[in-house]
């Protein structure tokens, strides 16, 4: 009897044990957090789950309207730069706004101006940090370079003027230059010239709207030892082709880069090739990008520009209906012809930011801001073909890399 007690009594503190044991087990279980493969809001801590179920929709941006910031100045010295940079992105996001804006949600620029100050460009970059995911700006170098450091610091991918490689290695991969360096795409298309045609002196007609340019076509001449005979610059009054053409011709020149509008190059390309007479198929002429004018070429008189080399960074077979449409708008808003290629530059931007920031399903999460805007960086400051309508291009250790194309006119066309 006392046994078959102690047995019970036994088995009961047994039963005791185990209960409090389990209980024990389910507290601390129901302690830890489940393990989640959720992102901070960018995918940038996506699962790598390979079943179906783990899969997981990109995440929707939490904003209404995505703001993009620039930083030029539209009072003081720099104000045409400025002005032309502004105006430029701005059209670019009315065009993106037309064609549904990014991933779906409107855009719109807020434009602050740094008033030609290197002082108030530190300012204003220090006063977007909290809330931007890139800026835009500045577009000249020397104000580029003095925020350099306020947009570094704040890790911040800022797009502009850094085509100075030296900077944009200092503060990469935050440094991204929209900005096309001039030297590389004169040097290239030099090159391809001289693998064409066979000369050692050259005469050099433009006007000084594209003295930057041309500055950069002579260095890359000299570097390949072809001799500058003459250098005739044609103010912006009205001039007579036939005096500019004979001066050329008497120069003696074996081949003439021309570098002015396209109508005006036309006009003395024709008065050129009239005094070569018979010699007309020996005349090495090549024309700068502002003649490679697909509907210029198609109107003008048969055989009169037969052979005649165009170069350019657009394919004008690519939208010219919009790029005339860019045009007509940049002549009648800003019309200043030297800085229409700035103009361009930050109106790619904005299809450089929609590329960017949809190819990496970035959604603005304040929470997730200080990673979105590495991610972005990195993605821009060695990205893949961005595609415009005013022509395609990449980006290498942060440098704007565009193609450089060289047709010949057959016909009424460039091939």
């Amino acid at each position: 009897m006392f046994k078959k007690k102690f047995f019970s009594f036994g088995v009961l503190i047994v039963l005791i044990i185990a209960v409090v044991i389990t209980v024990a087990i389910l507290i601390v279980l129901a302690s830890v957090p489940a393990v989640s493969n959720a992102g901070t809001g960018s995918s940038l801590q996506a699962g790598s789950g390979d079943t179906e179920e783990e899969e997981e929709e990109l995440p929707s941006p939490v904003i209404s309207e995505w703001e993009l910031p620039i930083v030029v100045s539209i009072t003081g010295a720099d104000s045409s730069v400025g002005l032309a940079a502004a105006w430029g992105f701005d059209y670019g996001i009315k065009v993106l706004n037309e064609m549904g804006g990014i991933q779906g949600i409107p855009v719109r620029i807020s434009v602050r101006d740094a008033a030609s100050s290197i002082a108030e460009v530190t300012s204003e970059i220090e006063a977007l940090t909290p809330d931007a995911l890139a800026i835009m700006g500045p577009p000249t170098e020397a104000a580029y370079k003095a925020g350099g450091q306020a947009f570094f610091n704040a890790r911040m991918p800022a797009i502009g003027a850094a085509i100075d490689a030296s900077n944009r290695s200092v503060y990469q991969p935050f440094a991204i230059s929209c900005i096309t360096d001039p030297s590389a795409i004169t040097q290239g298309i030099i090159e391809t010239w001289l693998s064409i045609d066979e000369f050692a002196t050259v005469c050099i007609i433009y006007s000084p709207l594209n003295s930057e340019r041309v500055e950069s076509i002579e260095t890359a001449l000299t570097s390949e030892e072809i001799e500058i005979v003459e250098m005739i610059e044609i103010g912006n009054e009205a001039f007579d082709a036939a005096t500019v053409a004979d001066k050329a011709y008497a120069s003696g020149a074996e081949a003439f880069y021309i570098d002015m509008n396209g109508e005006d190059t036309f006009r003395i390309v024709a008065q050129l090739r009239y005094i070569a007479e018979d010699d007309t198929n020996s005349l090495a002429i090549l024309c700068g990008p502002l003649a490679a004018d697909k509907e210029l070429i198609e109107t003008a008189p048969e055989g009169e520009l037969e052979g005649i080399r165009v170069w350019t960074t657009l394919d004008p077979g690519k939208e010219a209906e919009k790029r005339r449409a860019f045009s007509e708008a940049f002549d009648k808003n800003v019309g200043d012809l030297a800085y229409r290629s700035l103009a361009v530059d930050y109106y790619q931007s904005a299809f450089m930011l929609k590329q960017a920031i949809e190819t990496l399903a970035l959604i603005s999460d304040p929470d997730a801001l200080p990673d979105e805007r590495e991610i972005l960086a990195n993605w821009l400051f060695n990205s893949e073909s961005i595609h415009t309508d005013q022509g395609d291009f990449f980006v290498l250790d942060g440098g704007k890399i565009i193609e450089t194309k060289l047709y010949t006119i057959t016909g009424k066309s460039l091939q």
